[in-house]
């Protein structure tokens, strides 16, 4: 049975691969704040060492342990943000291989959950492949390049509105309450989701939208649309809507369709 090492184990992800590597037959050992096993004694007593430990600190944490890594080894990583630590692992000797689960750490059933595996020098890329597609999970493969320019659509620009929502509620001086009782389905659901995000920690968020290397080209890019509403011109406003549309292509009616299906299905729990 081969042990597997995770530095961050006690962390709510830890747990949850420590899992869901039980599942797959691995023995597990963990090291973290409060462990008396120090990160360099797991690394000696693994065959495969995974860092779960928190975005904003895991390029500083891989590098600081990476040179204890053997060419026998595989290491992983769990971060949101793949093309700095894929780096920082491929440092060592040991084969690397960088994975961002796309779901929280609450779930136990993970058929058709996606999980985005992004190979350094890696010989094991379909090993892993098969051992998480063996859970019924959604396995996709690509660069980390690949990988942190996607998140910057899946991740930083839904997270990047939400704050920015909330954080006009709050200069605004409205409380979410007030609207939430006369406004439409899916505008509660925009309201739930600003909930959502604020019931949690913001370092995780905030790391997400400062970290990912295409960030700044997003919040430029939105610099200069506030600056068109700002300014007001309707005419220059319904072109730009009318460009987006175009872009989007037959996007916008499946979007429509979609909605519908979930707002009808929100009315129902009344």
């Amino acid at each position: 049975m081969k042990t597997l090492g995770i530095i961050g184990g006690k962390g709510k992800t830890g747990r949850q691969f420590a899992r869901i590597f039980r599942k797959l037959g691995f023995k597990i050992i963990v090291s973290d704040l409060e462990t008396k096993l120090t990160n360099r004694d797991l690394i000696e007593k693994s065959d495969i060492v995974l860092f779960s430990v928190p975005l904003h600190l895991s390029e500083k944490i891989i590098r600081q342990e990476i040179g204890g890594c053997r060419k026998d080894q595989v290491v992983l990583d769990v971060s949101s943000l793949k093309e700095k630590q894929v780096k920082a692992m491929s440092r060592g000797k040991a084969e690397v291989l960088g994975m961002h689960p796309l779901f929280g750490p609450s779930h136990k059933n993970f058929k058709g959950l996606s999980i985005v595996l992004c190979p350094g020098k890696c010989k094991i890329l379909n090993e892993f492949k098969k051992m998480f597609e063996s859970l019924g999970m959604k396995v996709s493969v690509m660069k980390p390049s690949e990988h942190d320019k996607l998140m910057a659509v899946v991740q930083v620009i839904p997270h990047l509105k939400t704050i920015l929502a909330g954080e006009l509620l709050r200069e605004f001086g409205m409380s979410p309450k007030v609207p939430y009782e006369m406004s439409t389905p899916i505008y509660k659901l925009e309201l739930d989701i600003i909930g959502r995000i604020f019931s949690q920690e913001g370092e995780l968020y905030n790391s997400i939208i400062t970290g990912n290397p295409y960030s700044k080209k997003l919040i430029k890019s939105l610099s200069k649309i506030l600056k068109k509403y700002e300014d007001g011109d309707l005419k220059v406003l319904n072109k730009r809507f009318d460009k987006v549309k175009e872009f989007l292509g037959d996007f916008p009616k499946e979007a429509f369709s979609d909605s519908e299906r979930i707002i009808n299905e929100m009315q129902k729990w009344k």
